[in-house]
């Protein structure tokens, strides 16, 4: 049976320029599983016996989220495991093997035609090295440590040049290039990536992520245009957006790269308005813009956390041991690996106490979920800190309390495997004022308790004293506690991968200064045109625990250092 498959246009754009080397930075709903999987199909048919590695910050990550879309789509296009290709062991005798001789195929996916994809990680020093490579692939190349990278794997993309080169008299134009895949970039230590589109100023004088926040924008005005089916306002709007899509029309640079951007409505033709429509009801609006619009973000001037990602944020944090072991167990089976849950965290130790923290709003509401450690995940050592090991977050589109069972229900679900069922909950003070349902006297710090308690957990609760700390002071503690210079304050640091959302709202929380005081910028959550909920939601649930459990630590210190300085 022949499946027939549509290409949206940013898909054309990749098979059609032929590229050496590509960098896709693109949503959800965009066909990124298409990228991958096209890649070892076509180097699987013009460079049989190669050898292809494809990179992830941990092994747990490649068999988790890259590869079970991409296998996905590869046996749609007709592959079968165990009979054209197998995983993490020796291939059957009838295989053909590489031409770069392979010695250990645990971490190997053999192809009948004698091509293999080499899996390597970065979680440890030297694990990202590997044999000699014809092509690279990096999926969720935002979480990888790109000094490493390039002293580790890019290295080894060499040879075989009398095979494929442009001597060969068999000459592949993307032998030893390299294809790059990835959301939108949200930390500076990730927009290396974003370096790539430096050509189409250089060589075509445009300024790409100004005209595509500028596309993003009026995509954003269709969705109000096609609630009030007004399809000529619609198709004006739409119009403006193709017009400024062909300012920005993808090339080839002269090095032989090419860079592209995409998000939901680039495959409008294969999911649909509907599909948009679905999820903008659905998600928060910060979700929506990333995930759905892949819009370009920066960190705002003048923020009111001093976050250092290499000091406080790390990505190496799958439990690649379990991994590995359920994938054996379950013969490589990747619809298995990619539903996770808190098995695959290696920061989460399931015999210590789990703490969260609400943030109950009109626009989103949201878990934050903390541990105290023994490890330090950001230098890979021993010590005490407070971790930020992962978030949670609906958006409350009905009033009868389904949005506080869904949140709760995501937290317990995740959690499920975990030993010590027992939670410190901080509680919010606008979810003990704030009703979900005018007929019912329980709030919302009040539902989400019963119904963690009706799932097994023992709830143990905090609260502040007082009224509401200054945000003066939270910012004080803060610029101490980040700093790390002080032993009276806590490690803190953030799981880079599993806390985004946490630290994208934490990058975009301006300060702002009066009479010689500190405060967050909150005039953003009053407006839906700029992102409310990346200003301050996020943060606001981090300062709860925060504050909570170290403010006395300011009343404690004599004196103290400027935060600023």
């Amino acid at each position: 049976m022949t499946e027939e498959l549509t290409l949206n246009r940013p898909q054309l754009s990749s098979l059609l320029l032929n590229p050496r080397s590509k960098c896709d930075i693109w949503s959800r709903a965009t066909g990124k599983s298409f990228l991958v999987g096209w890649d070892i199909n076509a180097v699987n048919r013009r460079m049989p016996r190669a050898l292809t590695s494809v990179t992830g910050q941990t092994y747990g990550q490649l068999l988790t989220r890259t590869l079970p879309s991409t296998f996905k789509f590869l046996e749609a296009m007709g592959y079968a495991k165990d009979k054209n290709y197998v995983v993490g062991r020796r291939p059957p005798s009838s295989f053909l093997t590489p031409y770069e001789k392979i010695m250990k195929f645990d971490n190997v996916i053999s192809f009948a035609n004698g091509n293999a994809i080499l899996m390597l990680s970065q979680d440890r020093i030297g694990s990202a090295r590997g044999p000699n490579v014809d092509y690279e692939i990096l999926d969720e190349a935002l979480t990888i440590d790109k000094e490493r990278y390039d002293q580790e794997t890019s290295p080894t993309n060499r040879g075989n040049e009398d095979l494929w080169g442009p001597n060969s008299g068999n000459f592949v134009p993307f032998h030893h290039g390299y294809h790059y895949v990835s959301s939108m970039p949200y930390s500076q230590t990730q927009k290396w990536l974003l370096d790539f589109a430096g050509y189409y100023e250089t060589e075509a004088g445009l300024q790409i992520f100004s005209i595509w926040n500028r596309i993003v924008k009026l995509q954003m005005e269709l969705i109000p245009a096609y609630y009030a089916r007004d399809m000529k306002l619609y198709t004006l709007i739409n119009n403006e957006t193709i017009r400024l899509r062909k300012q920005i029309l993808p090339f080839v640079s002269k090095s032989g790269v090419l860079f592209t951007l995409a998000n939901a409505f680039d495959n409008i033709d294969n999911i649909g308005i509907s599909y948009i429509i679905r999820e903008y009801e659905k998600q928060n609006l910060l979700t929506f813009m990333i995930e759905i619009m892949n819009i370009f973000l920066d960190t705002v001037e003048d923020c009111y956390y001093h976050l250092n990602e290499s000091k406080h944020v790390y990505f190496n944090a799958t439990n690649d041991g379990f991994i590995r072991d359920m994938a054996e167990n379950t013969n490589w089976d990747f619809s298995r690996l990619a539903a996770e849950d808190s098995r695959f965290d290696k920061d989460c130790n399931p015999d210590s106490v789990l703490e969260i923290t609400p943030d109950w709003g009109s626009s989103i509401s949201l878990f934050t979920v903390g541990q105290e450690g023994g490890v330090d995940f950001v230098n890979s050592s021993a010590g005490l800190v407070d971790n930020f090991i992962n978030e949670f977050f609906v958006k409350p589109d009905n009033p009868n309390g389904v949005m506080i069972n869904t949140l709760t229900d995501q937290f317990t679900g995740y959690y499920r495997h975990h030993h010590d069922k027992t939670i410190i909950y901080y509680r919010d003070r606008y979810g003990d004022s704030k009703n979900p349902n005018v007929n019912k006297s329980a709030s919302y710090n009040d539902q989400a308790i019963a119904r963690l308690e009706k799932a097994g957990w023992t709830v143990i609760q905090e609260v502040h004293k007082g009224m509401e700390p200054p945000q003066h002071d939270k910012y004080l503690l803060w610029g101490n506690i980040l700093k790390g210079s002080d032993p009276a304050f806590p490690q803190v640091r953030f799981n880079g991968t599993k806390c985004k959302y946490t630290l994208i709202s934490m990058n975009n929380t301006q300060v702002i200064q009066k009479e010689g005081k500190f405060s967050k910028n909150k005039k953003s959550e009053q407006s839906r045109t700029i992102l409310p909920e990346m200003a301050t939601h996020f943060s606001d649930s981090v300062d709860k625990r925060i504050w909570t459990k170290y403010g006395h630590l300011l009343t404690a210190q004599s004196t103290f250092v400027a935060a600023r300085t």
